[in-house]
């Protein structure tokens, strides 16, 4: 039985809707139909295209490589300096200093002025000895020559000032380039790092499908050690697989952030012209911390527009100072041809010459002014000072921190080399007796070389890490010393290696089907 509260609801309801009902009919407006509920799927999402297999991946990861633009870091560098919207803009600001400079040397230069008055007067003046009186008159007076008016102090002062400015652009000009060609370095560095690792990911892959032909036939001849050995050595090879499907995306990531860097169309796909990867030594590495600190503080571009800014910061100071002392100069001559007369009339034309000059010592607000200036002027110099400390401090903890940096890689190589030679070692080893079923029982054993197979790819991985590791220290360092990293081409120096970084596709001790094992 229904409550009381049941009830009273349910009788609210048919109110309201009695109500809408009897507004609808009597606005003679038909009621809204109530809208039908959308379609839902009754069956679970199917996707378009079935999923690939691991020929149709391979493929397509091949199509992507083989499509992609050739590119070496010496066209990579020579790109940059041609087309980075960043070096263009410090470029053009260079250009500004430069223009400002020649601006500033052109403050006396005099001024060619001329034009044309008319003048005409109806009514009362008045002359020198007070006497007003009604004049009617009118003159036309045309003119042409040279003005001067400029201080002498900013005439002297203005050029020296421009100068230093357009020396401190040139060097931020040069510090602009230097790291805008860093980070081209960087960028292709690690463009060449993804092809690298697709190169070790394909040879890894190329062993371990070897190892799965040798599963499926060991599992066939009922040879396998355990059930799960074609099991492991296929999901193993799923996730190598796996792996270069991410590689290949990292790859392409690496690509679009070079193209950025050049100003390329993003959607051009680049490559290494080579895969092959070398450690580079641009600088010595038995140069000593002190010496590559102070080279930093002495050629970096950075302390050196520092020092630019703070010595035209202390002629601005010195101009302060003596600009009371020396005078403004207002120059004037023209000559023209003047006419006049009663009314209207304007005739009796004839030529005349005009010339004014005054010098000016002013003394700007009693000289109370003249001394805030002067006091403006000095603490611009401090705070120039300070920069100039804190830059020197910047520009020196860099170059000892990609110092110390490149000290650790350049040993971090020969250590990665060395694991991937024992790596290599295992591999052949393990290679030797569980492909060949060497052993006191004839079973082929998955589980012993799928552990080589890793273990040789992840000493490649971090061979080549060491390596590209390296080049970027080495490149860090030379930029840090205020070099631009174009001019290390010509003098780098290959790190001597035993092993190459980056394996072919398919190494050829991998045994291949049908094929004599070595």
């Amino acid at each position: 039985m229904p409550t009381r509260f049941e009830l009273l609801r349910f009788s609210h309801l048919v109110l309201v809707a009695g109500c809408a009902a009897v507004s609808g009919i009597a606005a003679g407006q038909d009621l809204p139909p109530v809208p039908e509920p959308l379609p839902r799927p009754r069956k679970p999402y199917a996707p378009v295209s079935p999923p690939l297999t691991a020929p149709q991946e391979a493929a397509l990861t091949n199509q992507l490589l083989s499509t992609a633009l050739p590119i070496d870091l010496p066209t990579t560098l020579r790109m940059v300096n041609e087309n980075s919207p960043t070096i263009g803009v410090a470029r053009a600001k260079l250009a500004e200093a430069t223009a400002r400079v020649d601006l500033a040397r052109l403050i006396a230069m005099p001024d060619l002025v001329g034009g044309v008055n008319y003048y005409r007067l109806d009514g009362v003046t008045q002359n020198q000895r007070g006497e007003v009186f009604d004049v009617n008159r009118s003159f036309l007076n045309g003119f042409a020559g040279p003005r001067m008016r400029f201080a002498l102090a900013d005439a002297l002062f203005q050029p020296l000032v421009a100068n230093r400015l357009s020396e401190a652009a040139a060097a931020n000009t040069d510090a602009t380039i230097n790291q805008s060609e860093y980070e081209a370095v960087s960028a292709f560095l690690d463009l060449q790092s993804m092809h690298a690792a697709l190169a070790i990911n394909a040879d890894t892959l190329a062993r371990v499908e070897q190892m799965v032909r040798y599963a499926e036939a060991a599992e066939e001849a009922g040879l396998a050690k355990t059930p799960a050995d074609a099991d492991r050595a296929r999901t193993e090879a799923a996730i190598f697989r796996k792996e270069r499907l991410d590689l290949t995306g990292q790859a392409g990531v690496a690509s679009a952030q070079l193209t950025r860097l050049l100003l390329l169309d993003p959607n051009v796909n680049l490559k290494p012209t080579t895969p092959e990867v070398v450690p580079l030594t641009l600088v010595p590495p038995d140069t000593t911390f002190e010496t590559l600190t102070a080279t930093a503080i002495d050629l970096h571009p950075d302390a050196a527009r520092a020092r630019l800014e703070l010595a035209a910061a202390e002629t601005r100071l010195r101009q302060e100072k003596v600009s009371p002392l020396l005078p403004r100069f207002d120059v004037d001559y023209a000559i023209g041809g003047f006419g006049a007369g009663r009314n209207s009339y304007v005739g009796q034309f004839d030529s005349r010459s005009l010339l004014q000059a005054s010098a000016i010592w002013q003394l700007d607000g009693f000289g109370f002014r003249y001394a805030a200036q002067v006091r403006v002027r000095r603490a611009e110099v401090a705070q120039m000072r300070f920069r100039l400390l804190e830059t020197e401090a910047r520009v020196a903890a860099t170059a000892a921190a990609a110092a110390r940096e490149a000290a650790a890689k350049y040993d971090g190589v020969d250590v990665a080399q060395k694991a991937v030679a024992e790596a290599t070692e295992m591999y052949r080893k393990l290679r030797d007796t569980s492909f060949n079923m060497v052993g006191p029982r004839p079973q082929y054993d998955a589980l012993e070389p799928l552990l080589a197979i890793r273990a040789l790819n992840q000493a490649r991985r971090e061979y080549l890490n060491a390596v590209i590791g390296f080049n970027r220290a080495q490149f860090r360092l030379y930029t840090a010393l205020g070099r631009p990293p174009i001019a290390a081409l010509d003098t780098a120096a290959m790190k001597p290696t035993e092993l190459p970084v980056a394996p072919p596709a398919i190494r050829r001790d991998v045994p291949q089907p049908g094929a004599s094992n070595p």
